[in-house]
C-alpha cells in the first residue's frame, strides 16, 4: 500500500477515535425533539416516570415543563402532598410526563436530565432539585453544566454515567413520545393534570386535589 494510503487510514481512525472520545467525555447534548411517527396503539404504550400502586383507585397524571414557573409551583406545593399523603398510602398512582414547551429552550435538555437520572432510580429526587433551582438554570444560555452539577447533589447518582447519559441523544425519543402522547390528548399548556382518565380544567391546588380523589375514592368504592 503506498504510504499516502496509509497515511489516509491513520487519520481516518485517529478521528473516529477522537468522536469517540468527544462524545464520552462531552458531546452535543440533544435539545430538540426527535422525528417520531406513532399510531394510537404505539401511543397507548408510552410510559411516563410513576410512583405508587400499579392498582392503585386514583391515577393522577401530570403533563409537566420542568421550566414552566407554573410546573414549579406545583412541584413545590402539591406534588409533595400527593407523594406523601396518597401515594404512600396506596391511594394514589401518580404518573409524570414529559411535555417541554418550544418557548423555552431548556426544557427538552431538562426532561432529559430527568430520564438520565431516572436511569439510575434517582429521577424524582432529581426532580425536586430541578424545579427547586429552576430560577437559576432557566436564564442560562446553556443549562447543561448546571444540570450535571445538579446531579452532584443527588446522593447515588454515578456522575460519570449521568454526564455521558445527559451529553449525548439517550431518552430524546423518549421525551418526544411523552409530548405526542400528551398532544393526542389536547395537552398544550403545562402543568395539565388528569385524575382517572379525566383531564381537569385548571391546576388544583392541594384542598381541591383533596376533594377530587375523595370523589374518585368514593366512586370506585361504590363500583366494587
Amino acid at each position: 500500500m503506498p504510504f499516502y494510503l496509509i497515511l489516509g487510514v491513520v487519520a481516518l481512525v485517529g478521528l473516529g477515535l477522537l468522536a469517540r472520545q468527544m462524545m464520552a467525555s462531552g458531546g452535543e447534548a440533544a435539545t430538540k425533539p426527535v422525528a417520531v411517527t406513532m399510531d394510537p396503539a404505539q401511543l397507548a404504550q408510552v410510559q411516563g416516570i410513576s410512583v405508587g400502586r400499579a392498582d392503585a383507585p386514583v391515577q393522577i397524571f401530570e403533563f409537566a415543563d420542568f421550566q414552566c414557573p407554573g410546573c414549579g409551583e406545583f412541584a413545590r406545593f402539591v406534588s409533595p402532598i400527593i407523594k406523601e399523603r396518597y401515594v404512600q398510602s396506596g391511594t394514589v398512582r401518580y404518573v409524570y410526563y414529559d411535555f417541554p414547551l418550544p418557548m423555552h429552550p431548556h426544557a427538552f435538555l431538562a426532561s432529559r436530565a430527568g430520564r438520565c437520572a431516572n436511569e439510575q432510580g434517582k429521577f424524582w429526587e432529581y426532580h425536586d432539585v430541578l424545579y427547586g433551582r429552576q430560577s437559576q438554570w432557566s436564564s442560562q444560555r446553556d443549562a447543561t453544566d448546571s444540570f450535571i452539577e445538579y446531579a452532584r447533589d443527588v446522593q447515588g447518582v454515578d456522575q460519570g454515567k449521568f454526564r455521558e447519559c445527559l451529553r449525548s441523544d439517550r431518552f430524546a425519543r423518549e421525551v418526544t413520545e411523552n409530548m405526542k402522547l400528551g398532544e393526542s390528548l389536547g395537552v398544550n399548556g403545562t402543568p395539565t393534570v388528569f385524575i382517572n382518565g379525566k383531564r381537569l380544567p385548571s391546576v388544583p391546588g392541594p384542598k381541591e386535589l383533596d376533594v377530587l380523589i375523595q370523589q374518585e375514592v368514593g366512586a370506585a368504592a361504590a363500583t366494587e
